[in-house]
């Protein structure tokens, strides 16, 4: 009986198209539950639920090694995709072609609103944002063209319209997504005169401080807490140049333990915690004191 079933399977998965790894998973499933199915108690329960799996795995091996693949073009060269599965980013990414980015993540879910990681569709003067943009066979687009780099360089000068230029002192310097792409796409002739708009800053819990002077409003700290903390006490206001992030009413604060995390995901030097400070003047009262010990030592 179970080599009747399990010839029969393997009739099935080769009609199916199903690999042989999968195939093999169907003879692995059935030595699994051989002792099961010996049992005269509750037989076809048993026998049933060995069916179940065996089915299941099945399923879950064509979805995995069977999906549909297409062909688009990314700078004339043919790439293999999955159709409205995968995003331009995350296929651009894949094929090793760096593109700047500040509110793409993969653990958050899209926003497209910092604009950085723009393309062009090839045959028209069109700009299209990757990150929120699904893979459609037979497109094609171009990453390196000059109305890319322009638009690029653009969206770079307005984010530092406000954007202090405290770099030497900020906590992030050297590690700053915002530093990186403004080396490779920043201007030396900002057409921006007028004064800076300054923002008080504030805690959003009792350990993490937020700039708002050095926010570029990625939202990755906001869309971390509201997904994977299920804190949403944080969030933007405003509108255009006055939006801000915040805590809505000033007596909310961020109740989550997990807030460290945004303070990873931030691309810039916005958020960071509390104790950094107070450790780095424990680290230079450690320095200063070093010298008279050593002269005490000495003497």
């Amino acid at each position: 009986m179970r080599r009747c079933f399990a010839s029969t399977l393997s009739r099935a998965a080769a009609s199916a198209g199903l690999t042989c790894s999968t195939t093999r998973a169907f003879t692995g499933a059935m030595d699994k539950f051989k002792g099961m199915n010996s049992n005269r108690d509750g037989g076809d329960d048993h026998r049933r639920k060995a069916n179940e799996i065996i089915y299941e795995q099945a399923a879950a091996g064509q979805y995995a090694e069977h999906k549909p693949r297409a062909i688009m073009f990314v700078n004339k060269r043919p790439v293999e995709i999955i159709p409205q599965e995968e995003n331009l980013l995350e296929i651009l990414e894949r094929e090793g072609i760096r593109v700047p980015k500040f509110c793409y993540h993969p653990i958050l879910s899209v926003a497209g609103n910092c604009r950085m990681c723009m393309v062009q569709v090839d045959g028209t003067q069109n700009i299209i944002v990757a990150c929120a943009t699904a893979a459609l066979p037979g497109m094609s687009i171009l990453t390196d063209t000059r109305l890319v780099r322009d638009a690029r360089e653009g969206n770079v000068e307005l984010i530092l319209i406000n954007h202090p230029n405290d770099c030497p002192i900020c906590e992030q310097a050297t590690n700053c997504d915002l530093q990186h792409i403004t080396m490779t796409y920043g201007t030396d002739m900002p057409r921006y005169r007028e004064d800076k708009r300054a923002v008080n800053d504030f805690y959003f819990d009792p350990h993490t401080r937020v700039v708002l002077n050095r926010c570029i409003h990625c939202t990755r700290c906001v869309r971390f807490l509201n997904e994977h903390t299920q804190d949403f006490n944080l969030g933007m206001i405003g509108r255009g140049g006055l939006s801000e992030i915040s805590t809505y009413m000033e007596e909310l604060e961020v109740k989550t333990e997990h807030a460290m995390g945004a303070v990873q995901l931030c691309p810039v030097g916005s958020l960071y915690t509390a104790e950094a400070d107070e450790n780095n003047a424990i680290a230079d009262e450690l320095d200063r004191l070093e010298p008279a010990k050593c002269a005490e030592a000495t003497a």
